[in-house]
């Protein structure tokens, strides 16, 4: 449980840093279902460091990942700040290349966006020099992230010339932050490993969910064949039929599932 110290920390700055949240023995099955689950789903395009691989981590190869979303340590935190009926979307896993740039997940106003908290954790040391997350402390908020994004690409900084906090940190380290919050990497590999478990807040009003609905329909899209990720649709279509057959049983999850089917997070399962 977050004490009222974490949670003010991060209500008011939108992160929280988790050192060694993970285990030796846990960071050994993360990197060899990460290797396994990269690999296999990227058969048809092998890594050579020219772009950014991605997948889901919630099918059966893969068991590990796929309990992260249920794994106290992620949804009791999330649940404190987002409430307890928030909802478990992803675990996934990603070979980065390069620089990324700044840039939020989601908008602020929650009319017009869903929001939530994004834990990322890396399976190398990284720094400032070498890919580490940077974070602008309160960006989750306006005035400040609406002022970014308005004036941010003005500046013409580089991406390290931006202040930031930049969030240094060894394997088994976790970052969380709100997922409105801007952030960027600077001087990464071309094999930076890094992980995430995604979770959103369950819209209230109408107007929240009708937000959260445009956000489904827009992933649904990103999915489909020719995607972003360059994976083939079936790869995420089998990956999430896994997940949603809730083979273990878990109510958590089950809740998850229902409440995403009726906000529409599931439809491109019909195609």
């Amino acid at each position: 449980m977050l004490t009222e110290q974490q949670v003010s920390h991060f209500n008011t700055f939108g992160f929280l840093i988790f050192r060694q949240l993970f285990g030796p023995d846990e960071l050994k099955t993360i990197s060899t279902e990460f290797e396994h689950a990269l690999t296999s789903a990227y058969r048809h395009d092998p890594f050579d460091g020219t772009h950014r691989h991605w997948v889901r981590t919630m099918g059966a190869e893969t068991p590990f990942f796929a309990s992260l979303l249920e794994d106290p340590r992620f949804c009791k935190p999330t649940e404190q700040l987002y409430g307890e009926d928030a909802l478990g979307i992803v675990s996934d896993a990603n070979r980065y290349v390069g620089h990324t740039r700044w840039h939020p997940d989601h908008s602020v106003d929650p009319t017009e966006d869903c929001y939530g908290i994004k834990f990322a954790y890396y399976l190398e040391p990284v720094d400032a020099k070498n890919g580490a997350l940077r974070l602008i402390p309160g960006s989750h908020k306006n005035p400040l992230h609406d002022d970014l994004r308005e004036n941010l690409d003005k500046f013409e900084l580089k991406i390290c010339d931006v202040p930031a906090y930049i969030c240094k940190s060894e394997p088994g380290d976790v970052v969380a932050f709100d997922m409105r919050c801007w952030h960027a990497s600077w001087g990464g590999a071309s094999d930076r490993r890094m992980c995430t478990v995604i979770y959103y807040k369950n819209p209230e009003s109408p107007e929240e969910e009708a937000a959260t609905r445009r956000r489904a329909g827009a992933f649904s899209k990103s999915v489909k064949e020719p995607n972003n990720s360059g994976l083939p649709f079936s790869i995420h279509r089998d990956i999430m039929t896994h997940w949603i057959t809730n083979h273990e049983g878990s109510e958590k999850r089950q809740r998850w599932i229902d409440r995403e089917r009726e906000l529409g997070f599931l439809d491109y399962l019909q195609a």
